[in-house]
């Protein structure tokens, strides 16, 4: 509702500088020039706030624009994970990538390669956990 509220600023000083220019247009010389200075001061004043309102909106935009990308790339990343318990495995065009700790993806949507300890053994060395496939047996 923020955008909406700077939106409004924004058409309000417009339309406060857009009145005081037609003033100035239409005001004969009888102005003084005291007064078209202070009319002249107002229009600036005006034209700074929908300088500043603008920049505002333009920054919002651009926060909105990040965070579609940031969860565009989020659901790309889900499509492209699979799991083989107990681990994570990225499909690539080459292939398959991985194995990936399931624990920082899960919890924190980070994909950390894991260190393979034995055969069908990891260890994340991010989380410090250890993951056993089904085959797994202690050699």
């Amino acid at each position: 509702m923020a955008e909406i509220a700077t939106i409004g600023a924004i058409l309000t000083s417009v339309k406060t500088a857009t009145e005081i220019a037609k003033m100035l247009k239409d005001s004969d010389l009888s102005l003084e020039k005291a007064e078209m200075k202070l009319k002249l001061a107002e229009l600036v004043s005006s034209l700074a706030d929908v300088k500043l309102e603008a920049a505002k909106i333009q920054e919002l935009l651009l926060e909105k624009d990040r965070l579609i990308r940031d969860l565009k790339d989020t659901q790309s990343l889900k499509e492209k994970l699979t799991w083989r318990a107990p681990v994570y495995y990225l499909l690539t065009q080459n292939g398959e990538e991985g194995p990936f700790c399931p624990q920082c993806y899960d919890n924190n949507q980070k994909i950390i390669r894991l260190q393979t300890y034995e055969r069908d053994c990891w260890y994340c060395m991010t989380c410090v956990k250890t993951f056993y496939s089904q085959n797994y047996s202690p050699g």
